[in-house]
């Protein structure tokens, strides 16, 4: 699912701005982390420390779907250097277990971590 140009935004040392839109029962809710915060899995699940993101945890426990703006203007792109995913997938905020461990070592400030499923991933740029 994630192909390479993807994961190579995901891992470039430039830090890119990543949005995640949950959607709630007031509607669409955005919140930021950077490219460097994630970590993909070798089941290719994408894995983002929380330390805030109380409501789109409160939004996920309801509506599990969410979806992604990841960038980078040093990746190359379709037609020049730049280029963007839009991902979807489904969610679970993970709060213990092996994950959560690793990621706590990494981020000491983690309260939890966003585990995305991914189920789509399409390159716009």
């Amino acid at each position: 699912m994630l192909n390479e140009k993807l994961l190579d935004v995901l891992s470039h040392p430039a830090d890119g701005a990543v949005s995640i839109v949950t959607n709630g029962d007031d509607g669409p809710h955005l919140v930021n982390t950077w490219n460097s915060y994630i970590v993909v899995t070798p089941d290719d699940k994408l894995l983002i420390p929380a330390y805030g993101f109380n409501k789109t945890e409160r939004n996920l426990s309801v509506h599990n779907d969410v979806i992604l703006s990841i960038a980078s203007r040093e990746i190359e792109g379709y037609k020049a250097k730049g280029t963007g995913f839009i991902v979807k997938g489904t969610t679970r905020f993970v709060k213990s277990g092996g994950d959560f461990d690793r990621m706590k070592e990494r981020f000491s400030w983690v309260r939890a971590v966003l585990e995305i499923t991914v189920t789509s991933a399409k390159q716009m740029l």
